[in-house]
């Protein structure tokens, strides 16, 4: 009966590290072998050779696109959301292909355009995996969870554009260290949150992913005691607006109706960010639906030029 309880353990030991195996593949990619020819590379759905030197590559994801336009490699194709390219990235992608949208990318598009390479997501594209590594390499990562300069970094070396990213990244971190020491500067202490408006709820949004790690680890802001350090976001109630005390509030909206009846109330007019004209609207694209050194750098830009009046030079 012990031995027979020992193997089961044993099993269940197993099958977990294959999942953590298996999740972290997805997460980031693993270079296992170089050749000449390119690079083998672990993902999410398996192993695949990519070329030594990919020069078309479709994006099936704004993470990818953003990458690829950050490195100086632009993707020859590229999914949209319904909402179209993300400002930020229009410049990037203006003489881009569009491929339909992530979650239905259009195939027969991929194809024409004869890519050497393909990316996309783990968990959305992954059903399409055998049909889309017909046609290209394919590699399927899924967006970083936490630390993306990490998966970003993985990325470049998957494709042999390691000195791109390096240069991204620290093109970005140099940004973002300039802001910051105008802000302990000229605001110490000046307490900061996000706050999202949608049909359905209202969201204070928290540090563990996209804007967060922007505002309270590379900015320096002091977060309002309501931000949840470790958390991407927690709902709050009516009741809960007198608490958010913050020196300034970023604000995205989703639902107009609702931010205009939150705004005829006492609640909100009695609030110290709203009595002192610290409220300011942002973009939900770069602040909470993208990931990557241009995003982060609207963020970054967005902060200095709201909070300190735009940029010292």
């Amino acid at each position: 009966m012990h031995l027979r309880t020992s193997l089961r353990r044993s099993l269940a030991l197993i099958i977990l590290s294959l999942f953590a195996a298996n999740a972290a593949f997805a997460q980031i990619a693993v270079v296992v072998g170089e050749t000449p020819e390119g690079r083998t590379v672990r993902h999410g759905l398996g192993e695949t050779v990519v070329p030594a030197n990919p020069q078309r590559i479709v994006s099936l994801h704004n993470i990818f696109s953003e990458a690829l336009v950050a490195f100086g490699h632009p993707p020859v194709g590229a999914t949209v959301r319904p909402t179209g390219l993300p400002d930020q990235l229009a410049d990037g992608l203006a003489d881009v292909v569009t491929i339909g949208e992530s979650g239905s990318p259009d195939f027969e598009a991929i194809l024409a355009l004869e890519p050497d390479l393909i990316l996309g997501q783990a968990d959305v594209h992954g059903e399409f995996y055998d049909l889309l590594k017909a046609i290209a390499p394919t590699v399927l990562l899924d967006e970083p969870e936490a630390e993306w300069r990490e998966w970003f970094s993985a990325l470049g070396a998957a494709l042999g554009m390691q000195v791109e990213v390096d240069a991204a990244v620290a093109a970005y971190d140099s940004e973002a260290e300039r802001v910051k020491a105008r802000l302990a500067a000229e605001l110490p202490g000046e307490t900061v949150l996000v706050l999202r408006v949608r049909e359905k709820d209202i969201r204070v949004y928290g540090g563990s992913r996209r804007s967060g790690p922007v505002l309270y680890t590379d900015l320096g802001l002091t977060p309002h005691p309501l931000v949840p350090l470790d958390k991407e976001h927690e709902t709050i109630s009516n009741e809960i607006i007198p608490e958010l005390t913050a020196d300034h509030i970023f604000l995205m909206v989703e639902d107009e109706a609702r931010q205009a009846g939150l705004e005829a109330t006492a609640l909100w007019q009695g609030l110290p960010a709203v009595q002192a004209g610290h409220v300011y609207r942002v973009n939900m694209e770069p602040w909470n639906r993208s990931t990557g050194p241009i995003s982060f750098g609207a963020i970054v830009s967005d902060v200095e030029q709201l909070l300190l009046g735009g940029a010292l030079r």
